[in-house]
Parts: structure tokens; sequence; C-alpha cells
């Protein structure tokens, strides 16, 4: 039985693939005191390990290399290799994710009775090279035994268990950020006067920036309905609160350019926006306050009092006038005709309209911080709390990575 060990990265001989063949050894009294030649790969046998998750299209033997062959049969194959290895991704904590990647390597044709795989204690992970965006943070290393259906024997396997941490400084400083201050022109747009002509510009620029940022996100994470990353609810609430804030923004602007025939504020409108929207908006009505009951009935005492004066003093030929009563659409009308009826009508038109621009620009504020705030603080915590939960505490961090992801 030939006993081949599996080693990853070791850190006093770079062995990558040791194993021992009885046929490959000889006394070396009897050769000159020779305990150790380099003899072609391709002349010697060597085991068919291959990797289960494998996405190579060709599957190599062995390179153009030299293997290390001692007297008592051990080979050392000193071969580089680019590993690239299918794994599942879960982006639900996307920039904040950690990522758990399992490589198993494996005789292909040859089972436990010809070849037995068993992994080095020298294999370790500070060798490898420091990597942009992951952290390695372990390497776990574990030998199984499988049976499969075509074969009664067993067949063993050492199995690389590696956990990467994403590095999230990149993405918070050039998507979340971004977003988050693509999102405040909304807040601009709001603060701008009616007049502008700029607010609903300003409103799908934003919109259409959250796309772009919404399109980057998606190009960084594998095609899965299995989860949906937060990052990605993130962006889809700002392009709703966007959406929104144009449908409040066309409602307020109809509100001030309205026409000089209008018709009056609804009495409960005038009180919502008022009693109730003022307030969230930190604001106050401007218009001047219509006369009170007793003003009105103060003023009709004093006219009745002139026109009994003036007909106490009418000449002889002058007639007494009977009183007119108009109905509700008559005196609708003198009203719209009135000039200074239809600029009060304009003016609590216009005065509703800043009203409610200022209590949505106060929500929406509001909003966007608590989002912003919870997805840079909490989602990280969120994100630990569920790796903690998998069983995994990985110790010190190394940069670096191995193979494809």
């Amino acid at each position: 039985m030939i006993v081949f060990n599996a080693a990853a990265t070791p850190t006093k001989s770079p062995r990558l693939q040791t194993w021992t063949d009885e046929y490959l050894t000889w006394d070396p009294d009897d050769f000159g005191g020779i305990k150790e030649i380099q003899i072609h790969i391709s002349n010697i046998w060597q085991p068919d390990m291959v990797l289960f998750t494998s996405i190579s299209e060709l599957f190599t033997r062995h390179f153009d290399t030299d293997a290390i062959v001692s007297y008592d049969g051990t080979v050392v194959a000193l071969q580089f290799s680019v590993v690239q290895s299918t794994c599942t991704i879960d982006a639900t904590f996307f920039p904040y994710d950690e990522q758990t990647c399992q490589m198993k390597f494996a005789s292909w044709t040859y089972h436990g009775g010809y070849l037995d795989v068993l992994p080095s204690n020298e294999s370790n992970i500070e060798r490898f090279i420091n990597n942009g965006e992951w952290l390695l943070g372990d390497m776990d290393i574990k030998r199984n035994v499988a049976h499969y259906v075509c074969c009664d024997e067993p067949f063993p396997d050492v199995t690389y268990t590696l956990h990467f941490k994403r590095r999230s400084n990149f993405y918070v400083m050039n998507i979340i950020f971004p977003s988050f201050l693509a999102s405040i022109l909304i807040c601009v747009g709001f603060y701008l006067p009616s007049d502008s002509g700029e607010r609903i510009t300003l409103c799908v620029t934003s919109i259409l920036s959250q796309f772009v940022f919404l399109t980057i996100v998606s190009s960084y994470m594998p095609p899965t309905t299995e989860n949906i990353p937060h990052i990605q609810r993130f962006l889809f609430s700002l392009i709703s609160m966007g959406v929104a804030s144009a449908f409040v923004m066309a409602s307020s602007l109809n509100m001030h350019f309205q026409n000089p025939g209008c018709e009056k504020v609804p009495d409960w409108l005038r009180k919502f926006a008022f009693s109730f929207l003022s307030r969230i908006g930190c604001t106050r009505s401007r218009l001047t306050p219509k006369p009170t009951k007793q003003q009105s009935n103060a003023y009709l005492n004093h006219e009745e009092f002139i026109n009994d004066v003036s007909n106490n003093h009418k000449m002889p030929y002058e007639h007494p006038v009977e009183n007119i009563s108009l109905s509700p659409s008559q005196k609708n009308d003198c009203d719209e005709n009135d000039p200074e009826e239809q600029q009060r009508r304009l003016r609590e038109w216009r005065e509703v309209a800043r009203i409610l621009d200022r209590a949505y620009l106060s929500i929406y504020s509001l909003i966007l911080i608590i989002l912003t705030a919870m997805y840079i603080f909490y989602i990280p915590v969120m994100a630990l709390a569920s790796h903690d939960e998998k069983g995994y505490h990985g110790g010190e961090q190394h940069g670096g990575s191995l193979g494809t992801l």
C-alpha cells in the first residue's frame, strides 16, 4: 500500500506532494553513498490526485518538473498549480460577508486498499500571498473516508476548509458613501424653491445614480436566488424613497402652480397642513390670518350704523335699497372674480405646498440617516453574530487566497 501525504504550504520544506513508493528503494552503500536523486516526473509513477470541486477544463497529472526520490522510497513532487474550485457563496451580508470554501483532494481510481491519503502536519497558511479583497482567517484539515455506489472499497480523501473574510473598506468608500451622497440630492431638491425649475432634475439624477450603484454591486456577486443581500435591499430602499419623493415633489409643484381661477384649499387639507405637517417640518404658516367672527360682526355693525345715518339724511328723491341675498354658487362666482380673493387662494395653495415640502424633507432625511447608519453599524454586527452561530471562530487572519473563488 502506498501512503500519500498532502501538504498545503509547509513551513520548513517546500513540499507539495509526498508519497512512498516501495519500488524506488536502494541501498546507498551500493551506489557510492547516494541517498537522493532527481528524476523527471513522467518517468515514475505518481498518484492521480484530483480536486473533486475543480472547474478546470483539463486534468493534468503532472507538470514538466523533476521529482526528488530518496533511497527509502520517499518521493517529493515540487509542483506548482493554480487551483480553481467551486464554492457556495452566501452574499447576504455583502460586503461584510465571510465565506467558507471546501476543497476535497482524493484519488480518482485508487481505493483505500491501494492508496491511503493522509494530511500533512506541516500544512499551514503562513505562506499565502496577501490579497487586497480577502482575508484568510483559518484553514481546517480533515481526513474523510467515503463509500460510493460504484465500489465496495473505501476511498479516503483530505478536505481543506478555508475561511475567508471580505475586506469591506473598498465597498463602503466606493458604493455606500457615494450612494448616500447621491440620496442627499433629493434633500437639496426639496429645499430649493419651486420656482427654480431644477427639483425634478435632481430627483431623477439621484434615482439613476442608485441604479448605477445597484448594477455595480450585482457585478460583484454570483447570480443566485437563495438569499437577497442586504446591500441590494438598501439600494432598493433608496430607489423607492426616490420614486416616492418624485410623486411628492410633483404634488407640491402642482399645488404651487395653480391657475388664478383655482378652487380654495379644502378644509381638511388646510387643517392637515397647518396643524400637523407644519410641526413635522418645524415651520409655521406665513399667511395673514383671516378676520375673526367678532371682527366681522363689528365691521358689519359699523356698516349698519353708517347706513342708518345715511338713511336719516337721505334726499327726497332717494328710494330705499332692498336687501339682496346671494346663493352660495353666486357668492363663489363673485369670490372667483375678486382679484384679492384669487391672490389669497394662490398664496394659500403655495403655503400648503411649502409646508408639504418641509415636512417630507424632515421625514426623508430621518429615514435616510437611519438606513445608512443601520447598514454601516448594525449589519456588520449581524454578520458577525451569524458567522458565530455557524461555529467558526477565526483566530489570526492572514491575507491571501488559494485558487479562484
